[in-house]
């Protein structure tokens, strides 16, 4: 007769040998996936075809994960995150959601996922490809940690002679490529340090809600409208009043505030800002799906994106992962006809937990393949806030890729990619600008 000393010793081999091969086989992934480094172990998701054209999406892919292998950057197999896929039935790669993601980490070890969109994919000469992708922690509420995109086109820098012009569709790709993983190997040996804030959702939870507060917070007196007398086409002599002539200070000023010698021609047309200050807080941001008006399919995706990328350069904010948005709306089965609705920002910025809500209509979303006119990007924007249903920051945004261009196409934008990028960057410093502390 078996003892039960003996049972219970049996059992417990069972299970101690169960865990180690548990164990053997998370670590046989990691392994496998590649990258010696001591950074985060990441899972690198499919591309998600934004482009509306046919593209390769499985030969980038695996050129990325190489080419990420190759960088030391830790990766999980990509067998493996094919693997968790078809098992969760994974379909939408355009986000991930909380239950994904922390399925995700459990199942793999993954710290942070990588997610990557195809934005434009043209063999049509000159070649021209647009790729954006980010980082994702996976750890609790998924937000986005790093956020980088390129849209580089054949004919950018053509030389003397046409010398430097690239014809072959595979090298473009793979030099976009090659910018994508330095910019993540870069973040990774470099992470941002952020200074460190009150949390305003700890904040809001210690306070006390009260009437009187809500209505002091709708009533504040401070507005900042666009100047009638500001044109962003003005010369740099006219920008001032008669009275003060425009100073070394003041362009030093000006290119200060909007980052650059040229970035001031992409700032919005018209703006409005209620100069609450929003930036001595920790504040996280939820993107909502933007409405759709242009004649290109996704246009209202790729502007999200744009956006989102420059809100996470900048740093002053938190931003909640897309993916979380989607299916925190498609579950509450939130429906905008026309604009959001007051009781939809309440439902929204209760159920992420977020404090600030971005919504906008893209009017116009332009690409070019091969030769041809310049690219053209028409969106608008608002900014909500959860407490008082305030709106924040309202503007209207229209630009051309050649916008300013005069001599020798110097300065010309090929791709939508770059000029979304370049309006979105002009827009951020904007809000940050006139929401911090004077």
């Amino acid at each position: 007769m078996i003892s039960l000393t003996s049972c219970l010793n049996k059992i417990l081999c069972i299970l101690t040998c169960c865990l180690t091969l548990g164990v053997g086989v998370a670590e046989a992934g990691a392994d496998a996936g590649g990258g010696t480094g001591s950074g985060p172990l990441i899972a690198v998701f499919p591309i998600e075809n934004l482009s509306g054209t046919p593209a390769p999406l499985k030969e980038l892919a695996a050129e990325l994960a190489v080419a990420l292998k190759g960088a030391g950057v830790r990766i999980v197999d990509p067998a493996t995150v094919d693997s968790f896929n078809e098992r969760h039935w994974v379909r939408y790669l355009g986000g991930i959601d909380e239950k994904t993601a922390a399925a995700l980490r459990e199942e793999t070890g993954a710290d942070q996922v990588l997610i990557s969109n195809l934005e434009l994919y043209s063999e049509v000469f000159p070649p021209k490809f647009s790729l954006v992708s980010r980082l994702v922690n996976l750890k609790g509420t998924p937000e986005i940690s790093w956020m980088d995109s390129v849209g580089i086109a054949g004919d950018d820098s053509p030389g003397i002679l046409g010398l430097g012009l690239v014809s072959d569709m595979k090298v473009l790709s793979a030099r976009g490529l090659k910018t994508i993983v330095a910019s993540i190997k870069d973040y990774i040996a470099n992470p941002p340090v952020r200074k460190k804030r009150v949390s305003a959702k700890a904040k809001r939870e210690q306070q006390t809600f009260t009437l009187a507060d809500l209505i002091k917070g709708i009533q504040s007196e401070k507005r900042l409208l666009t100047d009638p007398s500001y044109s962003r086409v003005k010369p740099w002599y006219l920008k001032n009043p008669p009275d003060k002539p425009y100073s070394v200070e003041d362009m030093i000023a000006e290119t200060k505030a909007n980052g650059g010698m040229f970035l001031s021609r992409y700032n919005p047309l018209l703006w409005y800002s209620s100069q609450d200050v929003l930036v001595d807080q920790e504040r996280t941001i939820a993107i909502i799906p933007f409405f759709d008006r242009s004649t290109r399919k996704h246009a209202a995706e790729l502007q999200v994106l744009h956006l989102a990328k420059q809100l996470v350069k900048d740093g002053s904010f938190r931003v909640l992962e897309l993916g979380v948005i989607r299916d925190k709306m498609l579950n509450m089965h939130v429906v905008m006809n026309d604009g959001i609705s007051l009781p939809s920002v309440d439902l929204i910025t209760i159920s992420l937990g977020v404090d600030l809500l971005l919504n906008g209509v893209v009017f116009d979303y332009l690409d070019t393949v091969g030769y041809g006119s310049a690219p053209k990007i028409d969106f608008s924007m608002q900014m909500f806030d959860r407490g008082n249903k305030k709106i924040l920051w309202s503007s209207h945004s229209h630009n051309k890729g050649d916008d300013g261009v005069y001599f020798f196409e110097y300065g010309r934008l090929a791709t939508a990619s770059a000029l979304a990028d370049r309006m979105c960057r002009a827009l951020v410093l904007k809000i940050v600008d006139s929401t911090k502390e004077e």
